[in-house]
């Protein structure tokens, strides 16, 4: 099932559970209005019976439909009641039956593959929706001990997958959503759960005999975000919805993490468990940029399968990610940015073994880290395909560049390094191709020689390899203020030269 599947079906999911509406007061009458129309302006088909009564209205027989963009199938909610009740204090409860049932149907671009099918429970226990608030300022409290999401079926063309059991369960959940504003909605959402948890166990696709087994689950999941949302906003044309006014933000963090996973068949199995003590993930997206970045603490991971000659153990005290690139057309440079790190990673005694069986390296943990920022613009919108595929030029230009850190540290070895570079996008033939660059990177390494020394006498490398390798360090490098220590500082001047501690390379 595609990404646009899954994003039509999940908005109503998200109304149902954020609740957010914007009304003049808070009525029964009034809260289920802008429910509705809230659904409409994003492509659905709302029916239902509305019965008034004395402290409220009830809608029974509730269906929620919507054609996917580009005739990619429907996706569609049913439920045999909601029921909003107005408690005599300017509040409205908002009630619904304890299983949602949920249906897509998803068909391939241009009838490229067969349909895809999918029907799903939302089911809940202990949920308690109210609204309060003012005419300007709407707040939505909910709570539940448990929401989950089952999935009943699953099929390619007419073929049934064999699932045995498909769900994700959040328990001890609570939260609120404020919403202001009705032509350009400003949402504020804060959620709190105790755990969520995944079950994945259904029969291999590829051997009838053999299963697919994965479980996992996190505890303490929190989240912040924030959310702009244009009047009957079309999320299918996202260009035109950024330039509305469209954004979101926000970041969840969690504890203690942990997966497993098993599968067989076809004479074959690979199984494995991973395990983190703590991480974040941030999202942010607007008309200028996107932003994503992420990091978790105390990972570890073991894997064992019938192609792997022995098992794999591997622990990481942090692995991150950041991405920050700008996404719509600019007249002026904005930021960028990219980042990994893979901190403190250690490998099993038994993975050593195999590689330096006499212990001769460091088996100290490895690291790698690459941080760099920038300013760049762009001159197409990069969310706008059709712009991107009648472009006919680069669609954007580079003008600053900043390593902010450079480090690969194995083996006793270790590179740092940090740098910044500016460039001029009116000279294109100095360097011929690209924006000419003007700036310096200044490099550390420590234990390098050292490192070249054991491995000649490990007979893993070649001696004269080894002295090509020091000729080279000593073009680019000259000695540090340490033992076994190099430092070079590599250099490009606003006439185009490439320096290397002074020396002109070019």
């Amino acid at each position: 099932m595609g990404l646009r599947s899954l994003r039509m079906g999940s908005s109503a999911i998200a109304l149902v559970l954020s609740g957010s509406v914007a009304c003049a007061d808070v009525t029964a009458e009034q809260v289920w209005t802008d429910f509705k129309g809230y659904l409409e302006g994003f492509g659905y088909t709302v029916n239902g019976t509305e019965q008034t009564a004395s402290d409220g209205l009830t809608v029974s027989g509730l269906t929620m439909t919507m054609a996917i963009p580009d005739d990619g199938g429907t996706a569609s909610l049913a439920m045999d009641s909601m029921t909003f009740t107005e408690l005599g204090d300017g509040r409205v409860r908002v009630t619904m039956p304890d299983r949602v049932p949920m249906a897509i149907t998803a068909t391939p671009p241009d009838g490229q593959g067969e349909d895809i099918t999918m029907t799903m429970d939302y089911a809940q226990k202990g949920f308690d929706l109210v609204v309060s608030g003012d005419p300007d300022n709407f707040v939505y409290t909910y709570s539940a001990a448990e929401m989950a999401f089952v999935l009943n079926s699953l099929s390619m063309g007419d073929v049934p997958m064999d699932i045995r059991d498909a769900r994700m369960t959040v328990t001890d959940l609570a939260g609120n959503s404020a919403s202001t504003g009705t032509e350009l909605r400003q949402i504020v959402q804060t959620m709190t759960a105790g755990a969520l948890s995944y079950v994945l166990d259904i029969v291999n696709p590829e051997d009838p005999t053999g299963v697919v087994d994965v479980t996992g689950s996190i505890e303490n999941l929190s989240f912040d975000g924030t959310a702009s949302l244009p009047a009957d906003i079309d999320t299918s044309d996202m260009p035109a919805a950024l330039k509305a006014g469209f954004a979101v933000s926000g970041g969840y963090t969690y504890e203690n993490g942990t997966s497993e996973f098993a599968i067989t068949g076809q004479g074959q199995s690979f199984e494995g468990n991973t395990s983190s003590e703590a991480g974040n993930l941030t999202m942010r997206l607007d008309s200028t940029s996107m932003l994503y970045s992420g990091e978790a603490t105390g990972v570890a991971m073991n894997y064992a399968g019938t192609d792997i000659p022995l098992p794999i153990t591997l622990t990481m005290g942090q692995a991150g990610f950041n991405m920050l690139m700008p996404i719509g057309q600019t007249e002026d440079p904005t930021d960028f940015g990219l980042g990994l790190t893979l901190g403190d990673v250690a490998v099993s005694d038994m993975i050593w073994g195999m590689i330096d069986p006499a212990g001769q390296l460091p088996r100290d943990p490895a690291t790698i880290q690459i941080d760099l920022a920038g300013k760049a613009r762009l001159t197409q919108d990069i969310m706008d395909e059709q712009a991107m595929m009648a472009a006919s030029s680069p669609f954007g230009e580079i003008h600053a560049l900043t390593v902010n850190a450079l480090t690969l540290a194995i083996a006793g070895a270790r590179l740092s390094g940090a740098g910044d570079f500016t460039f001029d996008n009116a000279d294109m033939t100095t360097f011929p191709g690209m924006p000419r660059p003007q700036g310096a990177l200044d490099l550390q390494l420590t234990g390098g020689n050292s490192l070249l020394d054991t491995l000649v006498a490990m007979g893993l490398l070649p001696e004269e390899q080894a002295m090509g390798a020091r000729m080279m360090l000593g073009l680019f490098a000259r000695p540090g203020s340490g033992p076994d220590s190099l430092t070079s500082r590599i250099e490009i001047t606003p006439d185009g030269q490439l320096l290397a501690n002074g020396q002109r390379l070019r």
